[in-house]
C-alpha cells in the first residue's frame, strides 16, 4: 500500500499542494483528477522522488520513502513512471531501451518477455523512430515495468494518442496492475479513462482533494463542480434560488431536483448530465428555434416566451419521441439529479 500523509508542497509563495492525504491499494489503480494547476503531476513526481517533500510523509507497504528525516533516491523507491511522450532513447533498439538499467545478467530476456506481454514480441531489434505512437507507449508502459515496482506512475501517457489506441493501451496497463499486484497511480484529464480503469478517484482542487470515491459514485453523484462538469454531457445554467423554486434560463425547478437540497446560497451555478434532463410538450413553454444532431444528443436552441432570450441545451434523443424546430417545450430534470454550487465557486 501507498499512503500519502499530510503532503503540502510550494513553489516560492504559491502552494500548490495542502495537506493531501490518500492511500493506494495493491492491484488497484487510483485515479488523480482536477483542473490544470491543481497540483496533481507535482504529488507524481514527489512520489517519484523528483521533488523533494517539504511537508507530510510518503510510505511504501509501511516503510517511508520521503519524511522529515528520510529521502530515498528515485533509484530505491520501487517506482515506476509513465510520461505522456515516451520518452525513449533513439539510438537504443527497443529491448536495448526495456533492459535499460536492469542487471546485465538476463536483462535481455527479460525485455523480450516484457516485449511479449505488452504485444509486442517481433519488434526488440527496431528502434523507436520506426514505431507508431501507440507502440512507443507500449514500450514505455514495458520499460516501466521491468524492474517490476511496487508502484507505477502515469503522468497523462495516453494524451497524445488516437482513441483506439488509448482504449487499448489503457486496458493493457489496467490488466498488468492487477496481474503483478502492483500499485497505479494515474494523472488524467480524460473521463472515459476514470470511468473505465480507475478504482478509487481523487479530485483535486486548488491544491486540496474535494472529493474522493468509486468513479460510478461520482458519476452518479458529484460533490465538487469539477467532477460534476467532467462526465457525461454536462448542461451548465446560472440559476436563482428562491425558496424552494430555482429560476434557471429554461425555465423554474424545484429544489428537490438537487443532489444538495440543504444548499442556501442565492446565485447558483447548476450542472445537469444530458441523460438526466427530460423535455416534453407544453403551450406554455419554450420555443424550439433550431435543432441539430450531435452524436447522440440534439441540440436545442430555446427561445424564452418573451422572445428576446436564446439559450442552448443537449438533449439525448429518445427513439419515437420527435421534436422539431416550432413547438414549445418544458424542460425539468430528473429528482435530485443537479450539481448547485454558489455561483462564484470555481
Amino acid at each position: 500500500m501507498l499512503v500519502i500523509d499530510k503532503v503540502s508542497h510550494r513553489f516560492n509563495e504559491n502552494a500548490v499542494l495542502n495537506d493531501i492525504s490518500l492511500q493506494c491499494d495493491s492491484g488497484k489503480i487510483t485515479c488523480l483528477i482536477g483542473p490544470s494547476g491543481c497540483g496533481k503531476t507535482t504529488l507524481l513526481r514527489l512520489v517519484a522522488g523528483l521533488l523533494t517533500l517539504q511537508s507530510g510523509q510518503i510510505t511504501l507497504d509501511g516503510d517511508p520513502l520521503a519524511s522529515a528525516s528520510v529521502r530515498l533516491p528515485p533509484e530505491q523507491r520501487s517506482v515506476g513512471m509513465v510520461f505522456q511522450e515516451g520518452a525513449l532513447f533513439p539510438h537504443m533498439t527497443v529491448a536495448d531501451n526495456i533492459a535499460f538499467g536492469l542487471p546485465k545478467q538476463g536483462a535481455h530476456e527479460i525485455a523480450l518477455d516484457w516485449l511479449r506481454r505488452v504485444g509486442l514480441p517481433d519488434f526488440g531489434h527496431r528502434y523507436p523512430e520506426s514505431l507508431s505512437g501507440g507502440q512507443r507507449q507500449r514500450v514505455a508502459l514495458a520499460r516501466a515495468l521491468a524492474p517490476e515496482p511496487r508502484v507505477l506512475l502515469f503522468d497523462e501517457p495516453y494524451a497524445n494518442l488516437d482513441v483506439p489506441f488509448r482504449r487499448a493501451l489503457r486496458e493493457d496497463a489496467r490488466q498488468i496492475i492487477r496481474q503483478t499486484d502492483s500499485i497505479g497511480l494515474l494523472v488524467t484529464h480524460d473521463p472515459d479513462e476514470v470511468l473505465t480503469v480507475a478504482d478509487h478517484v481523487v479530485v483535486l482542487d486548488n491544491g486540496g482533494i474535494v472529493e474522493a470515491g468509486a468513479s460510478q459514485g461520482l458519476f452518479d453523484a458529484p460533490r465538487s463542480t469539477y467532477g460534476a462538469e467532467l462526465f457525461g454531457e454536462p448542461q451548465v445554467f446560472d440559476a436563482t434560488l428562491h425558496g424552494d423554486v430555482i429560476t434557471t434560463p429554461v425555465g423554474d425547478w424545484g429544489r428537490s431536483a438537487l443532489i444538495d437540497p440543504t444548499i442556501s446560497s442565492a446565485a447558483l451555478k447548476l450542472v445537469v448530465d444530458a441523460d438526466h434532463l427530460l423535455i416534453e410538450p407544453d403551450p406554455q413553454g419554450l420555443f424550439i428555434d433550431e435543432i441539430r444532431a450531435v452524436g447522440r444528443l440534439d441540440r436545442l436552441y430555446l427561445r424564452s416566451r418573451e422572445g428576446d432570450t436564446v439559450t442552448f441545451l443537449d438533449y439525448l434523443r429518445v427513439e419515437g419521441r420527435t421534436l422539431s424546430a416550432g413547438m414549445r417545450v418544458r424542460v425539468t430534470p430528473k429528482m435530485g439529479k443537479v450539481f448547485a454550487s454558489p455561483a462564484s465557486a470555481g
